[in-house]
């Protein structure tokens, strides 16, 4: 079984590179997406996405981990404005924890989850998921 397949194969040297897999609406690995236990940090949706079309007032549907990496570029930007103290890898840390876990995923991903907004913007989220009271 091949767990690494990354299209570029060079090598993330930098460590403010979020590599991003996509996921169909059912949770599942695309099959033209990018894996890599020790390379792509986290899955999210990719497949079946409602974008603007060049016609006027009409959308289309795509798919494709150029999708899946603007969801991921966008909540990364709102915890840096959620949580102006964090320095971007602690961000980048609290992303990678905040995932929905995925079975599926586990080897497949460095975090082995799925994209989840709303847990990376809670205040009180900690390693094990918890909220503070």
């Amino acid at each position: 079984t091949n767990l690494e397949f990354v299209h570029d194969n060079r090598t993330y040297v930098m460590d403010n590179i979020v590599v991003v897999a996509a996921v169909d609406p059912l949770g599942q690995l695309a099959s033209f997406s990018n894996y890599g236990r020790t390379k792509v940090m986290l899955a999210a949706p990719g497949v079946g996405i409602n974008s603007c079309s060049s016609l006027p007032n009409q959308f289309k549907t795509n798919s494709g981990t150029s999708f899946s990496a603007p969801q991921v570029a966008a909540t990364l930007a709102m915890m840096v404005n959620r949580f102006p103290e964090n320095t971007y890898s602690e961000i980048i840390d609290r992303l990678r924890q905040s995932v929905d876990p995925d079975p599926t995923l586990e080897l497949k991903t460095i975090s082995g989850g799925r994209l989840n907004i709303d847990r990376a913007l809670e205040n009180g989220f900690l390693n094990w998921g918890c909220r503070l009271h």
